[in-house]
């Protein structure tokens, strides 16, 4: 009880209330820097849990583009990332020049804002038991309407979203609900969960992150989890579709993840909310996806694999299984057909990057 009310305590000390704090600021962030070799700017936005709430968290966003002159012309793709990683995964630090996903898209005309999910990386941390998709995508929607606004200086008329496992659950969930963003990529996310290998699987890979020598001295209520050290291999296909090195990058990387949030992804994945999507998704799953194919351990002959487009309306779903990786879709050796393809599905639907 000790720990709970501490971490409570902890959690909402640095909220303000709406009439203190109603506009993105610059995060003074000085050592939170970008591998990707864009320009970047660190914003911290405020945020409430629940409509109509009166405290007001932080939630962190990266915004980067090759050209700052262009912010406002060019797309913008949000980058929502999955459980136990936090930003990061999109700007990875290790050989950027094939793996990190915000200097690729920058690259090539767009600009990307990367985001830290409440109770994740440099965002505020509420308690765990708080934490949810209904939470996320609500959050989501609001700094969708800040870029909308101009509240960062410039208006942005096409906003597409790439959501990561439970990131791409967010993703589908605000979508549905609040129907303002142009179109969505997801990766390592789907429907029909709990194979028995999966079960086994997530039971076995995750525990107190208070227990763990990364998280050491930060004060972390027992609803947030974190990876069990060794771990990481989950996220990854057979040995021959990564670099082994990344299993040391992301131990030193790895974050939290809510009890509550893993339950709840397990519960909507047999629902079928994502019928409320009416805009373009590009579905893509890694082939070698341990968690999402795990009846086969591979997409491209798994059922589950196979049912997915039945979970979406007529017209709006496009598959694409990313061969060659696993349900780190980025990191793995096939990661970088993952990007080619997001720009042309992008361009035949008249998003182009704007250079």
């Amino acid at each position: 009880m000790l720990a709970i009310l501490s971490a409570a305590l902890l959690a909402f000390a640095g909220t303000a209330t709406a009439a203190e704090q109603d506009k993105p600021i610059p995060a003074d962030l000085s050592d939170v820097t970008s591998a990707s070799g864009a320009h970047c700017q660190n914003y911290f936005f405020p945020v409430t849990e629940t409509p109509g709430s009166s405290a007001v968290l932080k939630e962190f966003g990266q915004l980067c583009t090759a050209d700052p002159a262009l912010l406002g012309k060019q797309p913008v793709q949000i980058l929502i990332h999955g459980g136990t990683y936090d930003h990061t995964y999109y700007d990875w630090p290790y050989q950027p020049e094939r793996y990190n996903y915000v200097r690729y898209m920058t690259q090539r005309g767009f600009t990307t804002l990367n985001l830290d999910r409440i109770g994740y990386g440099h965002s505020d941390h509420p308690l765990g038991a708080s934490m949810n998709f209904d939470v996320a995508a609500d959050t989501t929607h609001q700094i969708v309407q800040y870029l909308r606004q101009g509240a960062l200086g410039k208006s942005f008329d096409t906003i597409t979203v790439n959501g990561y496992s439970m990131g791409g659950l967010t993703a589908q969930v605000e979508a549905g609900k609040y129907h303002d963003v142009d179109a969505l990529m997801v990766h390592a996310v789907g429907h029909g969960l709990l194979t028995p290998r999966s079960t086994l699987r997530l039971g076995t890979f995750a525990y107190p992150a208070a227990l763990d020598p990364k998280f050491a001295g930060k004060l972390l209520d027992p609803a947030y989890l974190t990876s069990i050290p060794g771990k990481r291999d989950l996220f990854h296909g057979p040995q021959s579709t990564f670099d082994p090195q990344q299993l040391n990058v992301e131990e030193a990387t790895k974050d939290t993840m809510s009890a509550t949030e893993l339950a709840d992804i397990t519960l909507r994945t047999y629902t079928d909310q994502t019928k409320n999507i009416d805009v373009p998704i590009l579905w893509s799953p890694g082939q070698y996806d341990k968690i999402w194919c795990g009846t086969t351990d591979d997409c491209n002959t798994d059922p589950m694999s196979a049912d997915e487009a039945n979970y979406y309306r007529p017209g709006v779903f496009t598959k694409h299984i990313v061969q060659n990786t696993g349900h780190a879709t980025l990191l793995g050796y096939g990661g970088v057909d993952y990007l080619n393809e997001i720009v042309g599905w992008l361009a035949a639907r008249g998003i182009h990057g704007v250079r």
